[in-house]
């Protein structure tokens, strides 16, 4: 067995779990240098859904990781960039609003509260740097610092860096128990605002070793501020340059551009926008999700003097990954732990059990009988040493226009000769879908979910999502006592059922919406599983739809639902151009994300659709469970001989 040394590592998927610290487990990014954020003149938005690695990529920037003590050597460049990363406390902001008090006094009051918050951390990354093995600037430099400017402000303000950071912790203490008891205490005193920063960094730059400190403030999940928050952020990163400079990052780009003056923000004038999901390609998105499990796999093992953590952790060494030769060497490893097969091979697997065999002997059993055909199963049986044909014939039997004796006859000439329907169509339209067919019925996990290409498939860009569809192969391995420097087919298979019904209990933790939206997963995940279990299977990997009728255009509440849907990534959004509508010119696909595909036993692959109108998407996001059941029922519509026995097995 794999000799794990620290199992949480690998648990860790979400850079909330990790210390502030994360140097020395932060693998750089192949598009780090694309960033230039240590060199920026001006704000930066940087926006990425969930699990893209942006926090991640804040908490590198940040000073406790960039002056961190485990750094043994700093060059005096870092001093020009001191990173803080303000992740926003959410319900506490949202809570400063109303209350009896007008939009101007909050402005004033955020203002002061932010000035109260950052002036803490300036004065904490300065004491980062002096414990810190940068040579310019030590820990008696930093007891001999001092803030003349505070006097100016309030006499009461210490003038010392250790008295002035807890003055001001009392502060926000003060202000925190004013918030919740406005009638009854008078208002706390409180830093005036982005002067009062500027003032302290004034200070710190006339310290001896810090005459080039500028200082990069990261403001996190921004687009979940009240209105005037943003625009009194949009205000300061409006105005900002060094020493002090404004950034923004969220999982979209925030409709509120305007500030608290006449004035709005723009991505020419004012910031730059970098989208994070956008800056690899495909190469460069496997290449580095197999790097960072591998790499976590060498920290797990304690093994930190490896080739490939010196690689990864190393700026220098980026041109150096993106050679063909480590890439090959890097894929060659990852695709020998997660192996997989070809279709053909799964179908070949199938028909060999015998649970497997005996269901397509009676689905083949009850179409020959709604066909009122003479011809004996066995007389398909026999072809079993060709499973990729075999597994498919229930479906081909199930359609109207199709007769049995056709489709035997083409089962012999596929046989003889590859060629005919089969090889041309019919196993390409249908293999995925009868296998997914043929393996559900005894809850037994898909082996088509397996291999490092469809897991990087499954995860849609997301490396959240992919490590915890590693790390679920590797705690399965475990339990199973297996060998885990190759995950057997069987193993992934169950570790993507695993991590899908994980991500979807976790839906319910998305914003306010987060419940509905869970249940609109199981609504269309459910229903899609219907339709691909429909005996004729004439479509049968469907797993996106569009909204293209209706007696009406989409109202604001069912955009916003969607919008939501499309910021947690439950939706991808594709724009189809050919096809033309009744609501629009042009038709948006949205595709149900592929990591819940194996809870649901549907494709991961991006295929068919399903056309809904607007009045029936209603339903499937709001709508009660009646109506969801008859609007599942008129959607799944038999299209072949047998309507018995259709089940929509729905699994809410």
């Amino acid at each position: 067995m794999l000799p794990i040394v620290d199992h949480t590592i690998l648990s860790k998927t979400r850079a909330e779990e990790h210390d502030a610290d994360v140097w020395g487990k932060f693998f750089i990014p192949p598009y780090f240098t694309r960033l230039a954020l240590k060199t920026a003149t001006k704000s930066t938005y940087i926006v990425g859904k969930r699990g893209c690695g942006k926090t991640m990529l804040l908490k590198y920037l940040d000073y406790h990781t960039a002056f961190s003590n485990r750094r043994t050597d700093i060059d005096r460049d870092e001093i020009q960039h001191i990173g803080i990363y303000w992740r926003v406390d959410t319900q506490f902001c949202n809570s400063l609003h109303h209350r009896g008090l007008s939009e101007a006094d909050w402005i004033s009051i955020f203002e002061n509260y932010f000035a109260l918050v950052i002036s803490v951390e300036l004065i904490r990354s300065i004491r980062a740097v002096a414990l810190s093995s940068y040579p310019d600037f030590s820990e008696d430099n930093f007891n001999s610092l001092r803030f003349p400017s505070v006097k100016d402000f309030h006499p009461d303000f210490p003038v010392s860096p250790n008295d002035l950071e807890r003055y001001l912790e009392g502060r926000r203490r003060a202000f925190s128990t004013w918030i919740s008891n406005m009638a009854s205490m008078e208002r706390p005193l409180l830093p005036p605002g982005k002067f009062f920063l500027d003032s302290l960094i004034s200070d710190i730059k006339e310290s001896t070793g810090l005459e080039g400190a500028s200082f990069y403030i990261y403001v996190d999940e921004v687009e979940n501020l009240v209105p005037y928050q943003r625009r009194v952020l949009n205000s300061f990163l409006k105005h900002s340059q060094r020493p002090l400079i404004i950034s923004f990052t969220s999982k979209e780009l925030s409709g509120e551009s305007r500030t608290t003056g006449p004035e709005s923000i723009n991505a020419t004038h004012d910031f730059r926008l970098l989208v994070l999901d956008e800056l690899m390609d495909e190469t460069e998105r496997q290449i580095f999700f197999a790097e960072v499990f591998l790499a976590n796999l060498d920290l797990a093992e304690a093994n930190q003097a490896s080739e490939l953590l010196r690689t990864v952790r190393t700026l220098d060494c980026l041109a150096g990954r993106q050679s063909n030769e480590y890439r090959k060497r890097i894929l060659d490893e990852i695709r020998a732990k997660f192996p997989t097969l070809g279709d053909k091979e799964f179908a070949q697997e199938a028909v060999g059990k015998d649970r497997i065999l005996n269901i397509l002997k009676e689905r083949i059993k009850k179409a020959l009988d709604d066909a009122n055909s003479s011809i004996s199963p066995d007389a398909f049986l026999k072809y079993s040493h060709i499973g990729e044909a075999l597994i498919v014939v229930p479906a081909l039997l199930n359609r109207q226009r199709l007769q049995p004796e056709q489709v035997l006859a083409e089962l012999a000439l596929y046989d003889s000769a590859r060629t005919g329907k089969f090889s041309t169509s019919w196993i390409h339209n249908n293999l995925v879908g009868s296998l997914l067919e043929a393996y559900r019925p005894y809850r037994q996990e898909c082996p088509i979910y397996s291999g490092f290409d469809t897991f990087c498939t499954m995860a849609n860009n997301n490396l959240r999502h992919f490590l915890i569809l590693c790390y679920k192969a590797l705690e399965i391995s475990e339990l199973k006592d297996e060998e885990a420097d190759v995950f057997p087919v069987s193993t992934q298979a169950r570790a993507a059922y695993e991590a899908a019904d994980q991500l979807i209990r976790e839906i319910k933790t998305f914003g306010e919406f987060g419940e509905r939206l869970r249940m609109f997963v199981l609504r269309l995940g459910s229903l899609f599983r219907a339709l691909q279990a429909k005996p004729a299977m004439s479509e049968p990997e469907q797993n996106q739809f569009t909204i293209n009728s209706g007696n009406r255009p989409l109202d604001e509440s069912e955009l916003l639902f969607i919008g939501e849907a499309k910021k947690y990534a439950i939706l991808i959004e594709q724009l189809e151009t050919k096809a033309k509508g009744e609501i629009g010119d042009d038709i948006i696909d949205y595709q149900l994300n592929p990591i819940y595909a194996p809870y649901f036993w549907i494709s991961y692959r991006r295929k068919r659709k399903i056309s809904l109108s607007v009045e029936d998407f209603h339903v499937l996001a709001v709508g009660t469970e009646n109506e969801y059941r008859e609007l599942a029922g008129k959607l799944v519509k038999t299209d072949g001989r047998s309507s018995s026995g259709l089940q929509l097995d729905l699994m809410l």
